[in-house]
């Protein structure tokens, strides 16, 4: 190496310099291993030269599909890899829920070193189309639907390579900075994310506010699954292998659906999820029709390579238990199920038993983590041997749409109170007036 270097806070210009006949880019952060710091000299003496991170905000549907095959590479390598950050899962959510909710378009951040994606956050804003005063919410893409047909991933990320996850954060968060919004809420975020750990790199970091959102309650299945039977507690391991021992004696039948009935066992995942909730008075998630698309597109897309799982449980031919999730890496996630009755069978439950069935077979194919997902059911608790918590995300900008956003949330809650205490109020008189009559 010829030439010279002007060391300038952290950031190493490289001039007019060459490393075996190529050109040398400008070495932005670069740390020292050996004494993990950025103001060294060890660090500066041998820093390599490498290509500056380079930020492109892609706002449109057909540039972002010309990124496919990169995205898909930095997605298999990236550390933070989550099933909601597959491009199958972004794009199929774009094509179903966009024209309802994506009104601001898209916000996809990449960062390149040269022709390399080494990192990508998946964005839009919602509420923004023309005539509309709203506030302009930056959010990750898949979230921010209404209630009754939202998606509810978990671990939204930034993607990155290894070794580029200190770059990628602190450049995203200029990034997002410089995008027009109102409000900004980022949901599920893991706690370990590298978003929060360089949080300090947004300008308005200090409007930002952390909240949690519960955990993901996971069982540990390295080592194999009689290994994770001895990490519960005796009396749920004394349990678990009842029920296994029970299902080997009742005749009931555990199958994993393939790519030719896959469709069958979906619709049997619909019918007992939604037996159970409107059994409660309440409609369930299949009844949203885009839901329902978009998860059947998923099923279409991921069954036929092993990335989408169906699981049943059935007696005599009738379906009991459907399971529904996806593997990604070495990890399982629970996503969905749908649980009916076991008649004729002393099996206690079925849900279980179903779980502890996949989670073997799983085991078997070498996956290491069954995550149930966010959620605290006592089936979840017995069963989890380990957590990992998610947290929310938000900031508001001084902004009038932002304060007319804020207000306008407020008087929302202010009439639902208010409409609860009536209908209460009505229900009390009325139901006095009855033991008045008696």
């Amino acid at each position: 190496m010829t030439g010279g270097y002007q060391r300038m806070s952290g950031v190493i210009d490289v001039e007019n310099q060459t490393v075996e006949g190529n050109p040398a880019f400008v070495c932005r952060r670069s740390v020292c291993e050996v004494h993990d710091t950025l103001d060294c000299e060890c660090a500066i003496d041998n820093a390599p030269l490498v290509e500056p991170l380079v930020v492109r905000v892609i706002q449109d549907v057909a540039a972002w599909d010309a990124i496919r095959e990169e995205w898909d590479r930095l997605y298999a390598a990236s550390p933070t890899a989550s099933t909601p950050l597959d491009f199958v899962w972004l794009r199929r959510w774009w094509q179903v829920y966009a024209s309802v909710y994506g009104a601001g378009g898209l916000r996809i951040i990449t960062l390149w070193r040269g022709s390399v994606l080494s990192g990508a956050l998946p964005l839009y804003i919602a509420g923004a189309d023309a005539g509309r005063v709203a506030a302009r919410c930056l959010r990750f893409v898949s979230t921010g639907e209404e209630e009754f047909e939202e998606i509810c991933p978990d671990y939204l990320d930034l993607l990155h390579l290894p070794g580029e996850d200190t770059a990628c954060a602190e450049a995203t968060w200029l990034a997002i900075d410089a995008i027009e919004w109102d409000t900004l809420e980022f949901l599920d975020l893991p706690q370990s994310s590298p978003l929060l750990r360089r949080l300090e790199f947004f300008p308005r970091h200090r409007r930002a506010r952390v909240a949690t959102r519960g955990g993901c309650p996971i069982a540990n299945l390295d080592g194999g699954f009689d290994r994770y039977l001895t990490q519960l507690s005796s009396k749920t391991r004394m349990r678990a292998r009842q029920e296994i021992r029970k299902a080997e004696k009742s005749g009931v039948l555990f199958e994993l659906a393939t790519e030719a009935d896959s469709e069958a066992y979906f619709d049997d995942l619909i019918r007992l999820h939604q037996a159970r909730w409107t059994a409660e008075g309440k409609p369930g998630c299949f009844s949203a029709p885009r839901f329902t698309q978009f998860h059947r597109g998923l099923l279409q897309a991921w069954t036929k390579g092993g990335r989408l799982i169906l699981a049943r449980l059935s007696h005599q031919g009738k379906a009991c238990v459907v399971l529904y999730g996806f593997v990604t890496c070495a990890k399982f996630d629970l996503y969905q199920l749908g649980v009916g009755s076991i008649e004729g069978t002393n099996i206690r439950s079925p849900g279980t038993l179903a779980n502890l069935l996949l989670m073997e077979q799983l085991a078997g194919r070498g996956v290491n983590r069954y995550d149930f997902l966010r959620g605290n059911s006592e089936f979840k608790k017995s069963l989890t041997t380990e957590h990992r918590d998610l947290v929310c995300l938000q900031c508001r900008r001084l902004t009038s749409r932002a304060l007319l956003d804020q207000v306008m949330r407020l008087l929302t809650r202010v009439f639902r109170k208010m409409s609860r205490m009536v209908r209460q109020g009505w229900t009390s008189s009325r139901g006095a007036g009855r033991a008045g009559v008696d």
